[in-house]
């Protein structure tokens, strides 16, 4: 008993002060948009789960800007920091 009121506390205080450790810090991510530019990319993504599939946990993230070229449904590792949706691509998996 007294250990389930622990890991209800614990599950608890997690949730409202450290959010972000619930979910993994890195990601794979497909392309769903690419629009070149000169000095940057801009994307949009859709969170992958570990099958590779569309996890829909995630809305589409819009504006994910980048300096490396992708072309729409390329595969890439994006940083996912703090818990937040504000992603940053690593590089492409392959």
């Amino acid at each position: 008993m007294l250990e389930q009121y622990v890991h209800a506390v614990v599950d608890k205080k997690v949730r409202q002060e450290y959010p972000h450790i619930e979910l993994p810090g890195a990601v794979c991510a497909r392309i769903t948009k690419a629009q070149p530019g000169e000095a940057y990319h801009t994307y949009s993504v859709k969170i992958l789960d570990a099958n590779r599939e569309v996890d829909e946990r995630f809305p589409e993230i819009p504006n994910v800007k980048s300096k490396d070229k992708f072309d729409q449904g390329d595969t890439v590792a994006v940083l996912l920091l703090y818990g937040q949706l504000d992603v940053f691509i690593v590089g492409e998996v392959v």
